[in-house]
Parts: C-alpha cells; sequence; structure tokens
C-alpha cells in the first residue's frame, strides 16, 4: 500500500518524452513569429503555384488567395510582386548557403573538395527550384532574370557577405579581406553559370573548383601565419 510518506520520498520520475524545462529557451516575440510565419505561408504556396504555372501568369492577387490573406496584407509585407521574387530568392540563397556550410565543414583542411562539392552541390539543387526554372528554363522570365543581373544588389550582396563568413567561421579562417575577395567572386560565376545554363554542372563545379583552390590555399596559408 502506497503511503502519504513513501509517495514523498519516491523520486520525481524521468520521462525523456516531456520537454527539458531546465533548459532556458529564446523566446520570439510573437510580433516576429507571426509575420516569419506569414512569409514563409506565401514563399511556400508562391513554390507550389510555380511548379505548375509560369511566373508571368501568376498574379498578386492568385498568392494571396492561395495563402489565405487578402492582396492588402500581401503587398503590405512584400510591397511588389518583384520585392515577393526577391524575398524568395533570398530564401533559397539561404538554403543553398546552408548546404555549402555543410560541404565545407566536411571537407575540413581541404580547399579544392570543398570548393567543388559546395558548387556541384549549389548547381544540383538549383536547377531543381521552380523559380530558377523560370530564370534558366525554355522562356525565361527577364524580370526574374534581372533580380540576380542588374537589379541583383540585394541578393548578390547577401549571399556574399553569407559566403565570406562562412569561410571565416570555418578552419579556413580567411581574413575579412580574402573573405569577401572569394565570396564576391564565387558568388558571381556561380551564379553566371548557373543562369546562362551551360556545360555540365559537375565538370563546371570542377573546373571553377580548380580556378578558385589555389587563391583558397594561399588565403589559408596566410590566415595561419596571422
Amino acid at each position: 500500500m502506497t503511503t502519504f510518506m513513501s509517495t514523498m520520498l519516491t523520486p520525481p520520475r524521468t520521462d525523456a518524452s516531456l520537454p527539458d524545462m531546465s533548459t532556458p529557451r529564446t523566446r520570439v516575440p510573437y510580433q516576429e513569429a507571426a509575420r516569419q510565419l506569414l512569409r514563409d505561408t506565401v514563399l511556400d504556396t508562391t513554390r507550389e503555384l510555380l511548379a505548375a504555372t509560369p511566373w508571368n501568369e501568376i498574379t498578386m492577387a492568385d498568392i494571396a488567395r492561395e495563402s489565405g490573406m487578402s492582396r492588402q496584407t500581401l503587398y503590405k509585407e512584400f510591397s511588389s510582386r518583384q520585392g515577393l521574387a526577391t524575398a524568395y530568392l533570398l530564401r533559397l540563397v539561404d538554403a543553398f548557403l546552408s548546404g555549402v556550410r555543410r560541404q565545407v565543414e566536411t571537407h575540413e583542411n581541404d580547399a579544392r573538395g570543398a570548393i567543388e562539392s559546395a558548387l556541384a552541390g549549389f548547381f544540383a539543387e538549383g536547377v531543381l527550384d521552380p523559380m530558377v526554372l523560370n530564370i534558366v528554363g525554355d522562356r525565361p522570365q527577364h524580370d526574374l532574370l534581372s533580380l540576380v543581373t542588374t537589379d541583383g544588389t540585394p541578393i548578390l550582396d547577401h549571399a556574399t557577405e553569407e559566403l565570406c563568413r562562412i569561410f571565416m567561421d570555418s578552419w579556413a579562417n580567411l581574413s575579412r579581406h580574402d573573405g569577401e575577395i572569394f565570396g564576391a567572386t564565387v558568388v558571381r560565376l556561380a551564379i553566371s553559370h548557373l543562369t546562362l545554363n551551360v556545360g555540365n554542372p559537375d565538370r563546371v563545379a570542377s573546373d571553377l573548383a580548380d580556378l578558385f583552390a589555389p587563391f583558397l590555399e594561399q588565403a589559408v596559408a596566410r590566415s595561419s601565419g596571422r
């Protein structure tokens, strides 16, 4: 028979399925979390629509309706179709860069291997995305192409900074100067090859790795001597 005292002396049950309340969690303000949910919903909806319909046939009204919100809310968040497309591509760039970071970590102290694997993954994943296919496909959408060329400053600058940071924070330990040179050049050449859709992706990745590896190796050597 269980007594009150025996119950009091029994250690509390540990259940791995229960959350660890002793670990502090970073609290995300409600408005910030709600806004991120809205943006993710819209961008996910845009991707679904692009899988079946060319970009030039998709309206903001279509996206708002399929996302379950008003056009006013959509325009308030993204301003325009170009603003929405830019947000989509920025999120896509972040996804690509997550893959790059994994490849750099996997190929520790292997400059050429890190570059080739990262670029091969970028080219392979890039041609699977419906927005990218609207840029490089049979009927390229020139308003989208401009977002990574003539009007590409937001996307190119973001990608350059993040790639620079990856190689500064990794085993390469690049200086800010070398990281910016490396990041800017790799980003622009990689996007150029992707949008022009030239050559075999694996061969292009290998050729670009041959081009960039000597610089990266020298930059790593300079950083180790700092």
